[in-house]
């Protein structure tokens, strides 16, 4: 499964944008080929009717939710199977947008990831605004905890606050924090719960205790794997419909990209999938 990154990436015939102000690499970025025309895109992109399917996931008897949640939406076992990393399931806590919006990223990140804390400040709500709420997009979390057993601890403190129908709220909390930080923020337990808390999570006593006693160490270490199987080994990197994007690159890209995945949509190159 290793293959389906290099699959993406060495299908794309464009030159790359030029790097970033940042110093920010582009190298994996699938942008539009010269020949298609920016405007047509566009326009192409305007054409798509966006999902409708918004209603979230629903907590169980015990009023939580499925956090141990991860993985594809189906078994990957080739390149052409690159859609299927999107799980597209009405019980996902990790997820905001419509189950049928034309176009899923699935985004793999950490939380002590200082790209992904930029991506989260600077790009994640440009897209939450001009795509998923118009219900083109939808955003699935993927755990990535590349950066030792702190990303492992706060990956584990995002499933606790999803248990409670809370992550997004949690994500933005944690991520708001660490907007300025340089580096790794080594978050404690204690920052996990301050986070809970601004995030409305409302029993903090069962969120700590999901933290700390193990109850999301084997969907933690399931996710990891699931990330590497694909090849995927840097965060923040994203699955924009059948296109791969490596870093946190400039917003304009996201929205190149995003564009193109539209408009494959609109000329029928690519079929949304019927969610149950």
């Amino acid at each position: 499964m290793a293959l389906i990154i290099g699959f993406l990436v060495g299908r794309q015939t464009a030159p790359t944008p030029s790097a970033a102000p940042d110093g920010t690499d582009t190298a994996a970025v699938a942008p539009a080929t010269p020949t298609q025309d920016t405007a047509e895109l566009a326009r192409l992109a305007q054409e798509v009717a966006p999902g409708t399917r918004d209603e979230g996931p629903t907590a169980g008897p015990d009023g939580r939710f499925d956090a141990t949640i991860h993985g594809p939406g189906a078994e990957i076992t080739s390149p052409d199977d690159v859609l299927k990393v999107h799980r597209r399931d009405p019980a996902d806590p990790f997820a905001v947008g419509a189950l049928d919006a034309p176009v899923v990223i699935s985004e793999f990140s950490d939380f002590e990831c200082p790209f992904c804390s930029r991506f989260a400040n600077t790009t994640e709500p440009v897209i939450l605004q001009d795509y998923v709420e118009k219900g083109l997009v939808r955003l699935e979390w993927n755990d990535l905890p590349v950066n030792g057993p702190m990303a492992e601890d706060a990956a584990k403190a995002g499933r606790a606050a999803a248990a409670q129908g809370r992550f997004r709220e949690y994500k933005h909390a944690l991520y708001t924090a660490t907007r300025d930080v340089q580096g790794h923020p080594n978050h404690t337990v204690e920052d996990f719960v301050r986070y809970a808390e601004e995030a409305g999570v409302p029993d903090l006593e069962r969120f700590r205790a999901d933290v700390t006693d193990g109850t999301f160490d084997e969907s933690v270490t399931a996710a990891k794997n699931y990330g590497a199987s694909i090849g995927v080994n840097g965060t923040p990197s994203f699955f924009i419909g059948e296109s791969y994007v490596s870093g946190a690159q400039p917003t304009e890209v996201f929205v190149q990209v995003i564009t193109e995945e539209l408009a494959k949509v609109a000329r029928g190159d690519v079929e949304v999938p019927a969610v149950p």
